[in-house]
């Protein structure tokens, strides 16, 4: 009996599935597991932005640790570190709902922006914050930055329940930070240092 070599390379699966009643089983990382559910999820974001308003594009985005202290982040701040390094597989996604639907990727940045925007209102409201006084409202941000990054977390889970059935809790709550994660890279959820200069 020959001995078969097999190689994968990039992140790819290689499989041989001859011989009889062969069983192939095969373990899916991370990644994989995330692009399944990324892509109805940034779609089901995409589809229930109302565009009430808009933003501006970001041209500079500041640095991850930089936009971390300036907010005040405490609890999700490891979490955002992590998360950094999967950012370009949110981008991708996103890529390909655009090209099968053009200006998918502005809609769900400002889709994201808007429910950022929507809870930081509830939080001026409740706290009697001028939305003109610069010195108040960073400071009404940062002493609420990881209930405001966990607000929106939850209404990102809102759309995928209803979507996303058959897949872990886990793995879809690992996706969502990963969507939210992007949405504070890019300045769509808390607040921009240089806006502040």
């Amino acid at each position: 009996m020959s001995i078969k070599e097999l190689s994968a390379e990039d992140n790819s699966i290689a499989v041989d599935a001859s011989g009889i009643a062969n069983r192939t089983t095969i373990n899916i990382s991370k990644a994989s597991k995330y692009s399944s559910l990324l892509n109805p999820l940034l779609e089901r974001i995409i589809s229930n932005y109302h565009p009430d308003s808009e933003i501006e594009d970001q041209d500079i985005l500041p640095n991850p640790d930089e936009k971390i202290k300036f907010n005040d982040v405490k609890v999700f701040s490891e979490e955002i570190e992590e998360c950094v390094g999967f950012l370009s597989l949110v981008e991708e996604q996103m890529d390909i709902i655009d090209d099968e639907e053009p200006s998918s990727k502005a809609k769900f940045m400002r889709a994201i922006n808007q429910k950022y925007k929507e809870k930081r209102k509830a939080l001026f409201i409740a706290n009697n914050i001028d939305p003109n006084v610069s010195a108040d409202v960073i400071s009404i941000i940062r002493a609420n930055a990881d209930s405001i990054i966990q607000d929106v977390s939850d209404t990102i889970l809102g759309y995928a329940e209803a979507d996303l059935h058959g897949h872990a809790i886990e793995e879809v709550k690992d996706s969502i930070r990963l969507i939210v994660c992007h949405g504070f890279i890019n300045c769509n959820i808390l607040e921009k240092p240089s806006d502040y200069q």
